[in-house]
């Protein structure tokens, strides 16, 4: 075991060597009793290991928390600058100076993960200024959404990925029962000729459900793109 621990004890790869660390210093609880003369010298020399292993760990893990803790600061000024920020009168300078406002932020870093709501704080920011563009509602829906999935796949966030292609899922699914099921009630109206004043309203609805449909495919298509 002290051999074990002396391998480890250097290791940076913390994921892989803390959980080993634990089980080699629960191990040695339970090995049983060496004589004393033997006991202090390999306890020692066990103990001098294992203090080493875990205080990089610690001293790791502090310089990790300073730097996200920065990052934070950082993204919070940035944030509190942007709500302030007026956006181009031209469109194709007010994407580029959205877009460019995006990446300023991934380059501030990651925050950490109980700070993450920053994140959803910088979304809403960014939907007040795609919402002054005079963009589709198609190209604004996927503007937002692609911004949204970029600071996802920064962050590694794949839980909320799995979840948003779940979610996106669920709504393609949706909108094409919608679409089939106002399809089917024409079939039930007498006289549903085109125009005909409710069948004009459910062929009406059908185009809008349509184009809700491709961007909502188009959003499938990107997340699973995606390598999880």
């Amino acid at each position: 075991m002290i051999e074990k621990a002396n391998a480890y004890k250097d290791s940076d790869d913390f994921a892989k060597a803390t959980p080993i660390m634990k089980q080699i210093q629960d191990q040695w609880r339970n090995i049983g009793h060496v004589p004393k003369k033997q006991s202090d010298v390999i306890w020692k020399e066990f103990k001098d290991a294992c203090n080493h292993y875990f205080n990089r760990l610690n001293k790791t893990y502090a310089a990790k928390n300073d730097a996200e803790h920065a990052v934070y600061d950082a993204k919070k000024q940035y944030l509190t600058e942007l709500k302030e920020f007026s956006l181009p009168t031209d469109h194709k300078e007010g994407l580029q100076a959205i877009k460019q406002h995006i990446q300023n932020w991934k380059d501030l870093g990651k925050v950490a993960h109980n700070k993450r709501y920053i994140e959803s704080k910088f979304n809403k920011v960014l939907d007040h200024l795609f919402d002054q563009l005079t963009l589709s509602k198609k190209d604004m829906e996927l503007e937002k959404f692609n911004s949204k999935i970029d600071q996802l796949v920064d962050n590694k966030d794949n839980k909320q990925l799995a979840y948003e292609i779940n979610s996106v899922q669920r709504k393609v699914e949706e909108i094409q029962n919608e679409i089939f099921q106002l399809e089917n009630n024409i079939q039930f109206i007498t006289n549903a000729k085109k125009d005909n004043p409710l069948i004009k309203e459910i062929n009406k609805n059908i185009d809008k459900l349509g184009e809700d449909l491709n961007i909502w495919k188009e959003k499938l298509t990107l997340l699973r793109n995606i390598s999880l």
